[in-house]
């Protein structure tokens, strides 16, 4: 009887560390069906607060140099709040670059502050198209895109 119960307990001990050994498929976070609304409070605030928003917009890059160099040029104007040529600048370094998400996101601020929240969506949702943008570039194209 106690041969068969450390049969058993041995048994069980190795299948138990089988079974721990053995791992689930890794689950990627998909950026593009995330809800804002799903988010906590303080995230959607985010959209009360557009110089803070300004702010991390302005910390992203672009991936080429040439489209980087239209984006210093169109933040420049930006902060002497010429609204008109900061937007032309970001619209001709989408004619360049239609896969900078960084153009999107100025695009769609840039188009909220100007109280064309039609538009700020537009530019957020094709922003979300882009395969290359960051996980934070992602998070704040789908706050601009819930604005309707």
């Amino acid at each position: 009887m106690k041969k068969n119960f450390n049969t058993y307990l041995v048994a069980l001990i190795l299948m138990s560390l089988f079974l721990g050994c053995t791992s689930s498929p890794k689950k990627e976070t998909n950026f593009y069906d995330l809800e804002v609304e799903k988010f906590s409070s303080s995230v959607k605030l985010l959209l009360t607060d557009l110089e803070f928003l300004k702010k991390e917009i302005l910390k992203v890059n672009a991936n080429k140099p040439s489209v980087q160099r239209i984006l210093i040029e169109a933040d420049d104007k930006w902060m002497e709040e010429d609204l008109k040529k900061a937007s032309s600048a970001l619209e001709r370094g989408l004619r360049i670059a239609k896969d900078e998400s960084a153009l999107y996101l100025r695009l769609a601020h840039l188009r909220l502050e100007q109280g064309l929240i039609k538009e700020s969506s537009a530019f957020a949702e094709r922003g979300l198209l882009n395969k290359n943008a960051s996980s934070w570039e992602l998070l704040l194209l789908k706050i601009y895109s819930a604005q309707k």
